[in-house]
């Protein structure tokens, strides 16, 4: 990434006493801090891992940060996406997030795109930025970043956390010395949605741990500080507190020499241990005598005679009258599209009391 300066001149007097910590800080100073005035950084989400990267990077002294999220906020948010607050429920999300950027750092310049990125209008979005941070949840998300930020040659500061994993990198097409590593590199070609926040959970804490990494990183690779994780995938679990660093070859250049490594699975590094794997498809008009058959997914009435409920209802504790009569020794078997919110159900339902619990996907 070329050197930034600052844009502004020298900072102001005002500005230079809120940050100066940073120009006391061995290998930092005036110089880096110019530069971060000088940058402009947009976020791709607005949530558990958006909310401390925009947080700290506003604190930092970013010149510029741009916020792309198209959702609102909802109580369940609150959890882990402490950007916003109970007074913000049913407000976009981009709203919540400039207003608290604004009362943390009003020098800031905070621009909203309240839209959903996508391979059509990432590049027009992104192409405005020196850098961008990736706290999407989806794959569609995450590999229409990694492909307009690589077309733009822009360095991505990537970070996922789901249960109690997490998992940051910085990804650049246009980095040097063999470090030219994009996602799709590591990761092979986009996958099936897969597991969510909303089907497995997550640790509120881990999200501040692995967004105020990808923080750092960020201002690593804004300034030329430090040592970024290019070429490095670091793991957090959360169980233990421990990091580990896994180690990244760049793809060969030469389709013919020696073929990469196989690549990972994007859900193998951040999938719930412990969580009960579906047994296999269920027919959608399957009979089970004995069993109390429930439907979480997201169409009511996809399992004929099932009954339904809301994945959010049971963890809100409001349960079905058909489950609450149900002997708490009883069969129970889970159901959704795939197998995912099935997942979260059954965990939800093992902690009421209900010990024979299953799930099961109803697609193939």
């Amino acid at each position: 990434m070329e050197q930034l300066e600052s844009g502004r001149g020298s900072l102001a007097p005002a500005e230079r006493r809120r940050v100066a910590r940073h120009l006391l800080l061995d290998g930092f100073g005036l110089a880096a801090q110019e530069r971060l005035a000088a940058s402009r950084v947009v976020v791709v989400g607005a949530g558990g891992l958006g909310s401390p990267v925009l947080q700290y990077l506003a604190a930092a002294g970013v010149g510029t940060l741009g916020i792309i999220d198209d959702d609102v906020v909802e109580a369940s948010n609150l959890q882990r996406q402490v950007l916003h607050s109970v007074a913000d429920v049913g407000r976009a999300k981009t709203a919540s997030a400039t207003d608290a950027l604004r009362g943390l750092a009003p020098e800031v310049e905070v621009i909203a795109h309240g839209e959903r990125l996508t391979r059509d209008n990432a590049a027009a979005i992104l192409g405005g930025y020196h850098l961008v941070v990736d706290g999407s949840d989806t794959y569609q998300t995450r590999y229409a970043v990694s492909e307009a930020a690589a077309a733009l040659g822009l360095p991505v500061v990537w970070g996922t956390v789901l249960g109690w994993d997490g998992q940051v990198s910085v990804f650049w097409s246009a980095a040097p010395e063999g470090r030219a590593i994009t996602y799709p590199d590591v990761f092979g070609p986009q996958p099936p949605e897969g597991e969510s926040c909303a089907t497995v959970g997550v640790l509120s804490p881990a999200c501040g741990v692995v967004g105020s990494t990808m923080a750092v990183e960020a201002v690593k690779v804004l300034t030329g500080t430090g040592d970024p994780a290019l070429g490095r995938l670091l793991a957090y679990d959360a169980r233990t507190s421990a990091w580990d660093t896994i180690e990244l070859a760049a793809p060969p250049s030469d389709p013919g020499g020696v073929a990469p490594a196989e690549p990972m699975s994007p859900a193998e590094p951040t999938s719930a241990a412990g969580a009960p794997e579906p047994a296999g498809p269920l027919s959608a008009r399957a009979e089970l005598p004995g069993v109390l058959l429930l439907d979480v997914g997201l169409h009511p009435g996809a399992v004929p005679g099932a009954v339904f409920a809301r994945l959010e209802d049971l963890a809100a504790g409001k349960l079905p009258p058909e489950l609450l009569d149900h002997p708490l020794d009883g069969p129970v078997v889970v159901v959704c599209e795939r197998g995912l919110r099935s997942r979260g159900a059954v965990q939800l339902l093992r902690a009421e009391g209900w010990r024979d619990v299953t799930s099961r996907a109803i697609l193939g």
